[in-house]
């Protein structure tokens, strides 16, 4: 069993929210629904890329969306919506991006025009 290095759902401003977000040693997973529960992973030695975005309201209220960018054929861009502390979040993502791509032996290779 992997540990949940940081679980969360977004912030509705007090609504419930059907979603939540968990970052493991080595994927992303999220899973949707009330009656029926979808579940996606993304392993993150597939991650290319993460950028967060928080606008001045957001800001304030210490909130903003990741989005991923990966590798992955089903989940090419993802982005997980709303999340509390989302600059320390994406800094983590980062970090164990990395880790994962070392213990994977995972290299991106850019493509290279003449």
């Amino acid at each position: 069993m992997e540990e949940v290095l940081w679980k969360g759902k977004p912030f509705n401003f007090g609504l419930p929210s059907f979603t939540t977000y968990e970052i493991t040693e080595s994927r992303i997973i999220v899973q949707k629904g009330i009656f029926t529960k979808r579940r996606d992973e993304i392993r993150l030695y597939r991650v290319r890329d993460i950028s967060t975005k928080r606008n001045l309201f957001e800001r304030l209220i210490n909130i903003g969306d990741i989005t991923v960018f990966s590798s992955d054929t089903n989940h090419a861009e993802f982005i997980l919506r709303n999340i509390k502390n989302s600059t320390q979040v994406s800094d983590l993502l980062g970090e164990m991006v990395e880790k994962s791509r070392i213990k994977h032996r995972a290299l991106e290779v850019a493509g290279v025009m003449e």
